[in-house]
């Protein structure tokens, strides 16, 4: 193995670490150091941002230990007096370990400071932002650049801190294609309290005492061009954050109170590991993390099928339909979309995929309906499909509306996601609603609002879910062949409209065009604009297994080549989301990996070509990153804290938005398991369960209601961290105070959708959804093998 050493640099201010990796002594090549290993930024209390001051130091004394160094400075600035103390220790033979104590010898009064770690590379004469990869799941996927101008997209920077209640791994990776080595800083403690900063005047600098500090990359404050790997402590988010607002990004942090006697303890790692591709050193970051950790599964609120029970009579409330007489359409879906707290529906949408997810509840609601004696599931949830292909059709191109307002009696359009009050309020309602989320997006409202069209990504999900349940009906001797009719009519418009490389883009309207203006919402590179693509292949696959239509597996492998050649071996996956409020229409996010993790997985089972697996396998982990390694200390009185919410196994949502959370990674928990079965990837089961019980957790149950006025209700997602705090567009509107350690106050189908269909899948390979006993089926089917 690799082993990472430590030297130290004697200079005339002191002395100064920095590590050499390699085999051998005599095969080490410098890749890290630190020319400044004592920095403190002191400020005073209430001056502006342009007087916070640096101060650096090296160490005055560094004596060696039996396990390391024992390292000293002593440091005036900013009117204190400070010293430092470092002990350097060897944690692992490619890891060092700083465990940091600071204590404020004189203090100077009204004052703060933070205390700085910048780990500098040290690799070639020149390293900038461009040259390296970087990892810092859910803020940081590479760069986040897919305009490819050199700048992280959503923040226009390059220099970027965050938060570690944003960061699922508590590490940032930096990774250097040529040397093919993996560099990363990690939190080695975890922060253990937090809470809310007293800023009566909404200040961006201020006093405060919290356990969370900030990683980030940075450009080297060093002579010469170099990058830097960064810790702060306590934290600091700069240059650009989204943590106060959401069209200024302005930057914020705290200072420890520089009072005589004052002092704090905080440890960081080290870490470099070799790794032939980025991804390679992705996942040995990421599970290796997991291991230092010791991420542990959270318990089940009740068992599975408990919660299916709770989960779909929740969804049953929210059930609408209309007679002929009431409207000549005859709609039947679940509505559901309301402030969990109080239940109240706020609208009746019928909305086909993506948040709304119809056809999937119809399929869940169907097959417990069947299993468990409840005919009146049954009999609504083929009311729930028949509607869908009856009225949401368009036979003449085979698509399908999105949206259908139950009190406009119409199909509607609905683009711009978050702004979703507009299909059903006007004037004052809407206001309230909204607050100046409206004119925030105006431009894009304007644009968007006379377009009439589909998502892809909308109709590929209910069509694939109309499938599903069309299957499981002929299985049960039922045979809805116009069910079948309407979905070969929606794949002949896919096989009409797939581009020469194997794409689609992101939207048509109702006589098949694809749309793609404005572009600040539909994307201006390919990697936006052809997005979804991934979202076709699993329905296609599905009707070449029901049809032996080879043109449907041959559209879904030039689908399947685009997305594994692009999307995942780039690490080019965004545009999932369907709302983004940030400064660009396409967002990185969990759900545009999701879907090339299942579509590519589904190709391999219907090709078996290895090609594939291989792809399903890299996209399975990028999809597994998204998910949350530690518990993150939340303020003490907050809703979540009172309830004892744990984030380790919650999925993140967006990078712009990390530090927001949800259950939507229990969509693909079913497919993480099956790939680490097929690849012998224990650590991808292991990150499955930790989802599975992440996920689950936050389900209303009789003993734990979490304040929801219903069993089986879930919360959309919830708030680990601060997001668009000050920001009056979530402020006083009806989804206001989303702060940390509070939920976002919103219910959508998609939720009981995703997490009963995930419990299916699970059911119908293992017939348990229990992992001890999932576990115990594939050791034994392994050992079988072998």
């Amino acid at each position: 193995m690799q082993k990472l050493s430590l030297k130290w640099d004697q200079g005339p201010p002191g002395q100064t670490p920095s590590f050499e990796f390699g085999e051998s002594q005599q095969e080490t090549v410098r890749v890290l150091r630190i020319p400044q290993p004592v920095c403190l930024d002191t400020w005073r209390a209430g001056a502006p941002k342009q007087e916070i001051a640096e101060h650096t130091a090296a160490y005055s004394a560094v004596k060696q230990t039996e396990n390391g160094f024992l390292c000293e400075a002593e440091l005036d600035a900013g009117g204190s007096r400070f010293r430092i103390a470092d002990e350097w220790l060897q944690a692992e033979d490619d890891t060092w370990q700083v465990n940091r104590k600071l204590t404020v010898l004189q203090g100077a009064g009204a004052s703060g400071f933070r205390l700085r770690l910048d780990v500098v590379t040290a690799l070639q004469e020149e390293t900038d932002f461009t040259d390296l990869k970087y990892f810092a799941p859910p803020a940081l996927y590479d760069k986040n650049d897919l305009d490819e101008d050199g700048l992280e997209d959503y923040l226009g920077a390059r220099n970027l801190m965050y938060r570690e209640d944003r960061l699922n791994m508590l590490a940032v990776l930096a990774y250097d294609e040529k040397r093919r080595i993996g560099m990363s800083l990690l939190r080695a403690d975890r922060p253990a309290w937090d809470d809310v900063p007293d800023r009566p005047d909404k200040e961006r600098l201020f006093l405060q005492k919290t356990d969370i500090g900030s990683l980030g990359v940075w450009k080297a404050p060093v002579d010469g061009n170099q990058m830097s790997l960064r810790a702060s402590y306590p934290f600091y988010e700069g240059e650009r954050c989204h943590a106060l607002y959401m069209k200024e990004r302005p930057d914020w942090g705290s200072f420890w109170p520089a009072e005589t006697g004052e002092a704090f303890e905080v440890s960081y790692g080290i870490r470099v590991e070799s790794a032939p591709l980025f991804i390679d050193a992705v996942w040995q970051t990421y599970t290796r993390r997991m291991k230092d950790l010791e991420s542990t599964p959270v318990p089940l609120p009740a068992t599975a099928e408990k919660l299916n029970e709770y989960r779909l009579e929740a969804l049953d409330r929210y059930f609408i339909e209309k007679s002929e007489e009431e409207d000549s359409n005859k709609p039947a879906g679940y509505a559901l979309n309301c402030h969990p707290q109080n239940g109240v529906q706020l609208s009746n949408i019928i909305q086909f995929g993506f948040t709304g997810q119809n056809i999937l509840s119809a399929y869940n609601s169907l097959r417990f309906g069947l299993d468990n004696g409840v005919p009146n599931y049954v009999e609504k949830a083929q009311k729930v499909v028949d509607f869908f292909v009856e009225k949401a059709h368009l036979p003449e191109t085979g698509m399908f509306y999105n949206l259908y307002s139950v009190e406009k009696k119409s199909f509607d359009f609905w683009w711009t996601g978050l702004l979703l009050p507009l299909a059903y309020a006007e004037g004052e309602r809407l206001r309230e609603l909204m607050g100046p989320l409206y004119e925030h997006r105006e431009f894009v409202i304007k644009a968007l609002r006379e377009k009439q069209g589909s998502y892809l990504r909308c109709m590929n999900e209910d069509v694939h879910a109309l499938l599903l349940i069309y299957r499981f009906e002929q299985s049960q001797g039922r045979e809805n062949k116009e069910w079948l009719e309407a979905a070969k009519r929606y794949a002949e418009f896919l096989l009409r409209t797939q581009e020469t490389d194997g794409t689609w883009y992101r939207a048509y309207d109702i006589g098949g065009k694809a749309i793609t203006d404005p572009p600040i919402w539909f994307g201006t590179t390919v990697y936006e604009q052809k997005s979804s693509t991934a979202t076709s292949i699993p329905l296609l696959i599905e009707l070449y297994e029901i049809t032996g239509d080879e043109r449907y597996l041959e559209a879904a492998e030039k689908a399947g080549r685009f997305v594994r050649e692009t999307i995942v071996k780039g690490i080019k996956f965004n545009g999932g989301i369907h709302d983004s409020i940030y400064a660009k229409g396409q967002l990185i996010d969990n759900e545009s990996i999701y879907f090339p993790m299942i579509g590519l997985l589904a190709l391999y089972k219907a090709t078996k070509d290895p090609y594939f697996l291989q792809g399903a396998h890299d996209a399975a982990k990028l999809n597994a990153s998204w998910t949350v390694l530690w518990d993150v200390p939340l303020p003490p009185q907050s809703t979540l804290a009172k309830f004892d919410f744990r984030s380790t196994g919650i999925g993140a949502c967006d990078t712009p938005g990390a530090g927001y959370v949800h259950p939507f990674e229990l969509s693909g928990v079913a497919e993480m398991v099956e790939i680490a079965v097929l690849t012998v990837d224990q650590d991808m089961l292991r990150v499955a369960e930790l989802l599975w019980h992440g996920c689950n957790q936050t389900v209303a149950t009789p003993e734990k209601d979490w304040g929801y006025a219903y069993t089986g209700l879930q919360e959309e997602g919830y708030l680990i961290s601060w997001w668009a705090w000050d920001d009056p567009m979530f402020g006083d509107t009806g989804f206001g105070q989303r702060w940390k350690g509070e939920g976002n106050k919103t219910c959508f189908p998609w939720i009981p959708a995703v997490a009963v269909h995930c419990y299916w899948k699970l059911y119908d390979m293992f017939g348990t959804a229990d992992f001890n006993a999932i576990r115990e089926q594939i050791s034994a089917r392994q050992g079988v093998a072998n």
